[in-house]
């Protein structure tokens, strides 16, 4: 599962988010005859720019945020829902995809669950420690979601 440490997502936005702030401040300050290089009043482009570096990092972790948790909540339901099953793997092979150094692999696999046998192809980050437990032929505990049978979730690393 994935997880962010609360510190991460301080150290991230609370430095962009006093600088919002102290342009807005400092736009406050300013004398309204003041203009930017471009001819437009200074303050009203430090109001934008402090707005944006307010916004935007929060915007942008809230994203993130979201992001993740919904990856979670999809892990969480399949562990704790899911209907388990069993998968052979009938052939697996590497897609060239790289994610932080772990290949991507294409598994197609045989699915048997308690209500069917189905063929299904899938594809998983694989950490390369893990590589050579998981040989064609091998049967790996899968969850299956029981109202997408495609939505599934390989178990071989708990």
């Amino acid at each position: 599962m994935w997880q962010v440490s609360n510190k991460l997502w301080i150290i991230t936005t609370l430095p962009m988010f006093l600088v919002g702030v102290g342009m807005i401040v400092y736009g406050l300050m300013v004398s309204p005859e003041a203009l930017t290089d471009d001819g437009y009043p200074l303050n009203t482009f430090l109001y934008v720019m402090g707005a944006c570096f307010i916004v935007f990092p929060i915007l942008g972790a809230s994203i993130v945020y979201y992001y993740y948790k919904r990856i979670n909540d999809r892990e969480t339901f399949l562990l704790n829902e899911g209907i388990k099953g069993e998968a052979e793997i009938l052939s697996r092979e590497q897609t060239g995809t790289y994610i932080n150094d772990q290949p991507q692999v294409k598994f197609n696999l045989l699915i048997t669950t308690p209500m069917e046998t189905y063929e299904l192809e899938h594809k998983e980050i694989v950490n390369l420690l893990d590589m050579g437990s998981i040989p064609v032929g091998s049967k790996i505990p899968v969850m299956v979601n029981p109202d997408n049978p495609k939505d599934i979730i390989l178990v071989y690393n708990q």
